[in-house]
């Protein structure tokens, strides 16, 4: 998670938003202390039912996503990744550059 606060720092004036999907079945409250406790500031959705892991067709965590504008999933990946390498970070602004 430590990259993905890194990852949101570095693109948010960019029109990216970086989040994290929590599938933790103790809830939102589990879900607020671990963010607050390492004083992350992403956001972090709560998805107790796995409704949005099942929509998005998550195979396992953790799961990556880049999704456009527009909803639609531009590339995923399954297993830890690094939100901070130049190549992704290069993938994401261009696809916020597109507007897509």
């Amino acid at each position: 998670m430590p990259s993905v606060q890194r990852a949101h720092e570095v693109l948010k004036d960019s029109g990216v938003t970086v989040l994290a999907i929590s599938i933790d079945g103790a809830g939102v409250q589990a879900a607020k202390a671990v963010m607050e406790e390492s004083d992350y500031s992403f956001l972090a959705p709560v998805d107790q039912s796995m409704a949005v892991a099942r929509q998005f067709g998550a195979r396992g965590v953790p799961m990556t996503y880049v999704v456009d504008r527009k909803g639609m999933i531009r590339a995923q990946g399954f297993g830890p990744m690094d939100l901070e390498s130049k190549e992704f970070m290069n993938y994401v602004k261009s696809v916020a550059g597109r507007g897509a």
